[in-house]
């Protein structure tokens, strides 16, 4: 086999421009992402629903050499999913005809569907996220989200059993939660190159600021499982402790209105500024102002925000989920959804020194380094070519979903 086609599953939303153009619709997951796929693969084809926009100013397009993009429906939400599944099986079928191996960038039902309909083709799974938390009680307002919980769960013990090869985006949490069934690695899928690091001496060199204490938090606004709501009780409980704290929120979505609203029935709202969406270099900046970048999620893979708050020499606090435990010190992880635990540390990080925090999260984000990373998910992807090239002599034997390797 010369040339292999790749189809990438996965949950993100893209949006299509009057000029027919595809774009991300988060900033992050635009042409330059995908190209990585092209280390092992002629082609690369992302599966993803795409709707219409009227304006797509500083989106990044996701299509470009060696990258494309197969539209499926729009849906949002189980009514509207169950609505379009028909529309939504039609487009992945045509989807599935047009690749020689399958990346599931796991959990979600469009890996899911693609999972589903795959018929002999070889697949791999790429873990970025544990639906146990991410639907947990708190995060997601659902009649569906028990049952949907525990289906996902389902599916992706199932697919990680039975793919040819699986990457977690931490070293250990998810795997145990969902062991693999043959070769895994472990390796995140955030690139961090040279010039998102603050150097040392220029960390070292930091002032600590006057004035109030300067909290960031990083992340969509689109649901609750960021935690969001507890860090704005956070801030209200420290103001009541005469801990003079600010919070900048980045990042948009519905529940904005919701979050502002609780801002001020908390008295705190004139402490809490809402940005909306930033590029790359607003979030640099916005972080380069703070002393402290606080993420209290309910659930989480491995957090592209923190890293790149870490990066910067920013401390951090997280909260005691996913893959935070890799790479925060116990003494900065706090239960999700305790807004009381989640003041008490900020208050203690406020009145302590920043500075052996800022170096030892600098370190630790240097381990995330691109050139680091990119071995890992090259043998991952060089896994599933091979798996292509055996199905196209005859040779590869699809193992069957829960079968497990000798």
């Amino acid at each position: 086999m010369t040339d292999v086609t790749v189809l990438v599953a996965l949950e993100t939303r893209f949006v299509r421009g009057r000029d027919g153009r595809v774009h991300s619709t988060t900033g992050v997951d635009g042409h330059g992402f995908w190209r990585r796929y092209l280390d092992a693969f002629d082609r690369v084809v992302v599966a993803a629903r795409t709707g219409d926009a009227t304006s797509v100013a500083e989106l990044p397009p996701v299509e470009g050499p060696g990258v494309e993009v197969s539209p499926l429906p729009d849906y949002s939400g189980p009514w509207a999913y169950v609505a379009t599944r028909a529309a939504l099986q039609r487009a992945m079928r045509a989807a599935i005809d047009d690749a020689d191996v399958l990346c599931l960038r796991a959990p979600g039902p469009i890996a899911g569907c693609a999972w589903r309909l795959r018929g002999d083709r070889p697949f791999g799974v790429e873990v970025v996220g544990d639906p146990l938390e991410a639907l947990a009680r708190g995060g997601v307002r659902s009649f569906a989200r028990p049952l949907a919980r525990l289906s996902l769960a389902r599916d992706l013990r199932a697919m990680c059993r039975g793919a040819v090869a699986a990457s977690y985006v931490t070293a250990d949490v998810l795997q145990r939660r969902y062991p693999p069934g043959r070769w895994s690695t472990g390796a995140s899928d955030i690139d961090l190159h040279e010039d998102a690091f603050a150097r040392r001496e220029d960390v070292e060199r930091r002032p600590r600021r006057s004035g109030p204490f300067h909290l960031v938090f990083v992340g969509s606004l689109a649901q609750l499982y960021k935690g969001q709501d507890a860090l704005i009780n956070a801030v209200a409980r420290c103001h009541a402790h005469a801990c003079d704290v600010r919070l900048t929120i980045v990042g948009d979505g519905r529940c904005r209105a919701r979050l502002e609203a609780l801002a001020a029935a908390e008295g705190v709202r004139a402490f809490v500024r809402f940005t909306g969406h930033l590029d790359g270099r607003g979030v640099r900046d916005t972080l380069d102002t703070a002393d402290l970048f606080v993420l209290p999620s309910r659930a989480e893979g491995l957090p592209r925000a923190m890293l790149e708050a870490m990066a910067r020499g920013v401390p951090c606090l997280g909260s005691r989920v996913g893959g935070v435990p890799e790479l925060l010190p116990a003494d900065r992880l706090v239960p999700p959804g305790d807004a009381a635990a989640l003041a008490a540390a900020i208050e203690r990080v406020a009145h302590g020194d920043l500075l052996p925090l800022a170096l030892r999260d600098l370190a630790v984000a240097r381990r995330y380094h691109v050139d680091v990373l990119r071995r890992r998910r090259r043998e991952f992807y060089e896994r599933l070519r091979t798996a292509a090239g055996d199905r196209s002599t005859a040779s590869f034997r699809p193992r069957a979903v829960g079968e497990m390797s000798a």
